[in-house]
């Protein structure tokens, strides 16, 4: 199952665009209150948001060497990453590891801060959480294809999880982005270990034949802000 190079995937917005009922539903909105300013913006804002023909991400599949639940460590390709004990213990079973990067590009962060400048600060949320949906979406086809593909072969995979939630310190995208190395995306890593551009996830997913999908632990998870949180309520 081994693909050590970057496999690519690029998505027009129609492609993977949140729909308004999950855009509201998000946003704790009712669709049929066709007056709501908001409602009123979302039926002007999506069809402008159409050019936005750059979403792209993927992910480089390497092998698992060793994956410690008790010191929350999985050793990829020889290198050491520390995913800590919660995700540690999704990847139980994992013989290979798919190291993800999405990203939904610049548009809906430079909307966003172009509405928030004009003080129209309703609209820039809601463009920020159609860039937050859009890119979740995009990397939902990735994981898709990608469970096609392992399930072709016999194997399973996990869900997917990212740096900075269930437990996940953020300053480990060094080491993911280290072992993911070269790849079109064009997402870069600051030195405070977040993404640019803004709207952009990464992550990993476990494979192999003993690999269960697990549902995300929100119940214990003391992350309010978690966007995988809200997207599941």
């Amino acid at each position: 199952m081994q693909h050590t190079e970057f496999q690519t995937y690029s998505y027009a917005f129609e492609e993977v665009a949140p729909t308004v009922v999950e855009i509201c539903d998000f946003l704790k909105l009712d669709p049929s209150e066709k007056e709501h300013p908001g409602i009123v913006f979302l039926e002007e804002i999506l069809p402008e948001l159409q050019s936005n023909k750059y979403i792209r991400g993927g992910y480089k599949i390497l092998p698992v060497n060793k994956l410690s639940i008790t010191d929350g460590q999985i050793v990829i390709a020889d290198t050491s990453l520390r995913v800590e004990r919660q995700v540690a213990g999704y990847l139980k079973g994992s013989e290979y590891a798919a190291l993800f990067l999405c990203t939904a590009g610049d548009l809906f962060s430079e909307l966003s801060t172009y509405l928030n400048d004009q003080n129209d600060f309703l609209e820039a949320y809601i463009v920020d959480t159609i860039g937050s949906l859009t890119v979740e979406k995009a990397m939902d086809k990735i994981q898709a294809a990608l469970e096609l593909k392992a399930a072709a072969r016999g194997l399973e995979i996990s869900n997917r999880y990212s740096p900075g939630y269930c437990n996940w310190h953020l300053s480990s995208q060094k080491a993911l982005f280290s072992l993911i190395g070269e790849n079109p995306s064009g997402i870069s890593l600051s030195d405070s270990c977040l993404m640019q551009p803004i709207k952009s996830v990464s992550g990993i997913i476990g494979i192999g034949k003993t690999v269960t999908r697990k549902e995300y632990g929100c119940a214990v998870c003391q992350n309010e802000n978690c966007i995988y949180r809200k997207i599941k309520q």
